[in-house]
């Protein structure tokens, strides 16, 4: 569930589920499939992690809030 969260995310940084793709290395109708809830493994986790920028703790741990800082915590 996190990683789909955390996929559909970094579709809407992306843009599109092909540039996504490409940046992750895999294909974009893969990355749709476990979108929808189809799979996922712990090496697509670190994938999207690595798209991300941030660590694996970062995209299966707690999801953050869209509306507040994750450095300070300030909403807005």
């Amino acid at each position: 569930m996190r990683l789909r969260a955390a996929l559909r995310n970094l579709r809407a940084l992306y843009g599109t589920w092909a540039c996504l793709a490409e940046v992750m290395g895999v294909s974009a109708g893969t990355l749709q499939q476990l979108a929808s809830g189809n799979g996922g493994s712990h090496a697509m986790a670190l994938r999207a992690a690595k798209a991300a920028g941030t660590t694996l703790d970062r995209i299966l741990g707690r999801p953050a809030s869209a509306d507040h800082c994750p450095a300070c915590g300030r909403s807005g």
